[in-house]
């Protein structure tokens, strides 16, 4: 309990500070009035950052299981640029690729989110939703399932690299 209250305090704290100076900044003068409305502004934003950071806070755990995948970043990188251009000029010249979509069902253990990030870091995929797979099939600790629309059908580097496997 100790510890959320001083994350929440340290995050109204840096959010209130960094709002606080950026008006500072953006004002001309600075009277007494501006000052005081400045501040308030600045606290108002603060703990609308807050809010969002409690709501919004997904889990970045298992890192460890995912140290394959980064690794395979650079590749898939460079790999899915290419296609991306291949799929632009093809689509210029009249055949749209309009890609697919694929579930990715994650070991559990693995960070959903990082996963994500890591996928949808790249030109050729983009994750659009994170389940926990027990939610539909009443599987506890099941992992997780990403749902990830993807440029074409051959997997990234990134995602041959995840712990888990392609489920459609």
């Amino acid at each position: 309990m100790a510890r959320a209250a001083t994350t929440t305090a340290v995050t109204l704290l840096s959010w209130w500070a960094l709002l606080f100076a950026l008006y500072l900044v953006c004002v001309s003068t600075v009277s007494p009035a501006e000052f005081a409305v400045g501040g308030g502004a600045a606290l108002l934003g603060a703990v609308a950052a807050e809010a969002v950071r409690r709501a919004e806070r997904p889990p970045a755990g298992g890192a460890r299981r995912l140290g394959g995948a980064g690794a395979a970043f650079p590749a898939a990188l460079a790999g899915e640029t290419v296609r991306l251009a291949a799929a632009v000029v093809r689509t210029l010249r009249g055949r749209p690729d309009t890609g697919r979509e694929v579930t990715v069902r994650l070991e559990p253990g693995a960070g959903p989110a990082l996963a994500a990030a890591l996928l949808s870091a790249s030109p050729g995929a983009c994750v659009i939703d994170i389940q926990e797979a027990g939610e539909d099939a009443g599987e506890p600790g099941a992992g997780a399932l990403l749902t990830v629309h993807l440029l074409d059908a051959a997997p990234s580097p990134v995602e041959a690299a995840l712990p888990g496997r392609r489920e459609r």
